[in-house]
């Protein structure tokens, strides 16, 4: 067993270390990104811009207590069991 285990980490770290070099020797040799200087001033596009929100209506809600606030309702917590699942109960 204790064969098995060090040949799969033998095996695991070169074949990391070629996955690796290869990807290393592949960004190497791939092609330079192409630097466009554009000839004079650049030209400033304007942003975009969105309309404004409408507000939000709150006062028909069912939880209104007067005052315009939402009410906000939590969902129940789920408790853990006090043994953890992976314990084995030994000392």
């Amino acid at each position: 067993m204790n064969n098995i285990k060090s040949g799969l980490r033998i095996m695991l770290t070169f074949a990391s270390m070629i996955g690796f070099l290869g990807g290393w020797a592949t960004l190497a040799h791939s092609r330079k990104p192409v630097q466009n200087t554009p000839a004079g001033d650049p030209v400033v596009e304007a942003l975009p811009t969105l309309a404004p929100l409408t507000p939000i209506n709150v006062s028909g809600t069912s939880s209104d207590n007067g005052n315009g606030s939402l009410t906000i309702i939590a969902p129940p917590v789920r408790v853990r069991p006090s043994r953890s699942f992976f314990s084995s109960g030994g000392s």
